[in-house]
């Protein structure tokens, strides 16, 4: 079973995405910050990353480029998320390691899309 990591500070925002992923047949586990994202990318070796930018405590970008350059997380695709996915946030989230960004709000068809595309699919 594919697992997704689903990284979002706002509760309703990761709370719907996490419904949608699992109604596909999707295990999922849950970051509020991206330290949270950078040590569960580590211990629970999603098969996907769904990585909102602006994030408390650690950035989005921060978070990706470390989970990139990581050893044991270097593999994980991970896919940015934001209202602001497009130009220098769109670019900034590519050059740190994100294989693509999707725009807020969230289109389910294109995570369906997503979820079809990557590794282990759901």
């Amino acid at each position: 079973m594919m697992k997704v990591l689903i990284v979002e500070d706002y509760d309703d925002t990761r709370e719907l995405l996490c419904l949608f992923v699992r109604s596909r047949g999707c295990d999922t586990a849950e970051a509020t910050n991206g330290r949270e994202a950078v040590a569960l990318a580590a211990s629970e070796k999603p098969d996907l990353i769904l990585m909102d930018l602006n994030l408390p405590v650690l950035d989005g970008w921060e978070a990706t480029r470390r989970i990139h350059r990581g050893e044991k997380t270097s593999h994980i695709p991970v896919v940015a998320i934001s209202a602001q996915c497009h130009g220098d946030w769109k670019e900034r989230a590519l050059d740190a390691g994100a294989r693509e960004c999707l725009e807020k709000p969230v289109d389910f068809a294109a995570v369906t899309d997503l979820l079809r595309r990557y590794p282990a699919h759901c």
